[in-house]
């Protein structure tokens, strides 16, 4: 079974084209993580409370490109990192498997990927890290064959841009080194990795200093991600993560990665498999282990799979090329379903009745109810602890000219909202409206309830959210 260079830009275009077109009619809300991004982007810094800045500047040139802080302006860089990435990665499977046929594969099949379909329709760290990732394995091909200063300051900018965008990116760090150890052909000249080591350390250099001066604050949240407490077996939570993988990459890519694994095992591999399973597998591994002592979300091993792809192509062009074609119009399904799904996100329900993107619906809504409720009560000061609502509020009423706080239990900030943007003794005095679940005990203040907020549909729907007038001195810690 083959595919032509020509039919696989052809896919990749194609599906780019007609993720972008579906964006402009796209009807789901920000998601929390999505409307923190954009805020992020309208205050540029190096370093941010849980992530580091990439995503923010991209955000930033999107709206600015587009004169717009709409949504479609939020999400457009999306479609096109990940073409970008695609396209990139032919060159560099090419030199890395010595198939220019499975390159054209990996690039079709990177492009519709079911995670890729997923967060080309929303904006991630990972969209923004993988056309990075992808740019370090283009120059770490060349750099296994032969010394270039040239492609080492490359890999090492790659390196840099990708850290920059999501810590994850490091991981490419620990498995080239385990590619060196293993394969020999897989080494780098110790000159060129000092050059990248160097180039990588400069451009991250910006984000080290925020970090030193924030109180690692970026560091402490994504060691806090991991929490371990204690030595714990959580088998069921291994085993879930591992599942997932299926829906990440697609069931006939992570199923031939896992036919490798066996190969490997059986040590009937050839050098290829050994050195793209050096690069892939260890991550996918790590977080296994991470679920094991504690949790781990789907896409946390989601830079295994630039690798791991590679790794699936050329197992199936070897032994099963049906069900490469098969993959390919699995995934390539997914990847048109997804983009309609956020174009009638009301109407594609769940079994229970329950809408399949719920939890990107009702946000803004409940945004603008909270704003209404607030202007006819009076005030413009809005508190509020939950970082869901936060998030939304600071985007849908951006030209509102109202005052968003957070309220705060004291100590460390548990949110980017506690940490930049904290109800505090100033306004001990002022009557606010706050935002919650819970009525407020105020010994010292009247408390009067508003209104109930408590949503019907969307993200929230049957819990109880109410908003109360208070002095704002309730409210402190």
């Amino acid at each position: 079974m083959s595919l032509s260079r020509e039919q696989s830009l052809a896919i990749i275009v194609g599906i780019t084209l007609y993720r972008l077109v579906m964006l402009h009619f796209d009807q789901t809300d920000l998601f929390v993580d999505e409307a923190q991004y954009w805020h992020w982007s309208q205050n540029l810094d190096f370093g941010y409370y849980s992530k580091p800045p990439m995503i923010a500047w991209v955000i930033h040139l999107g709206t600015l490109i587009g004169g717009s802080s709409d949504i479609f302006w939020i999400r457009v860089a999306s479609p096109l990192l990940h073409m970008a990435t695609a396209l990139i990665l032919i060159p560099a499977t090419a030199r890395l498997t010595g198939s220019r046929e499975a390159a054209h594969w990996v690039g079709a099949s990177y492009a519709t990927l079911p995670a890729v379909a997923l967060s080309s329709v929303f904006m991630s760290t990972d969209t923004v890290l993988f056309p990075f990732l992808a740019l370090t394995l283009l120059a770490y091909s060349h750099l296994i064959e032969r010394k270039s200063f040239g492609f080492a300051v490359l890999m090492g900018f790659a390196v840099g841009c990708g850290t920059l965008s999501k810590y994850a990116m490091l991981y490419f760090v620990g498995t080239a080194t385990l590619s060196a150890i293993f394969v020999p052909r897989a080494r780098l000249a110790i000159r060129d990795a000092v050059i990248a080591a160097v180039t990588a350390l400069i451009v991250i250099a910006p984000n080290i200093w925020w970090n030193a001066t924030h109180g690692a604050a970026t560091l402490k949240h994504t060691s806090e991600n991991a929490n371990w407490d204690g030595l714990k077996l959580n088998i069921g939570k291994a085993l879930e993560f591992f599942a997932s993988q299926f829906a990440v990459v697609g069931p006939v890519l992570f199923a031939a990665m896992i036919l490798v694994f066996v190969r490997l095992l059986q040590r009937r591999a050839s050098v290829t498999e050994r050195h793209l399973f050096l690069l892939s597998w260890p991550i996918v591994l790590a977080i296994v282990f991470q679920a094991l002592m504690s949790r781990a979300y789907a896409n946390w091993a989601a830079t295994a799979y630039a690798a791991g792809i590679m790794l699936a192509v050329v197992h199936l062009l070897a032994h099963s090329p049906r069900a490469l074609k098969a993959s390919l119009i699995i995934n390539g399904a997914a990847s048109l379903v997804f983009a309609v799904l956020t174009v009638f996100p009301q109407q594609i329900l769940l079994p229970n009745g329950k809408p399949v993107l719920a939890r990107y619906l009702g946000r803004a809504h409940l945004s603008r109810e909270i704003a209404a409720t607030a202007a006819s009560a009076g005030m413009t000061v809005i508190v509020a602890e939950n970082r869901d609502i936060l998030a939304d509020l600071f985007h849908t009423l951006r030209d509102d000219g109202v005052t968003i706080l957070a309220r705060t239990q004291g100590g460390s900030p548990r949110n980017y909202y506690e940490q930049t943007f904290p109800l505090t003794a100033a306004l001990a005095d002022q009557r606010v409206l706050y935002v919650t679940s819970r009525e407020p005990a105020c010994p010292d203040s009247d408390v009067a309830l508003v209104a109930d907020l408590s949503p019907l549909e969307g993200y929230l729907a049957g819990r109880p959210l109410m908003a109360y007038a208070v002095q704002g001195r309730c409210l402190l810690p």
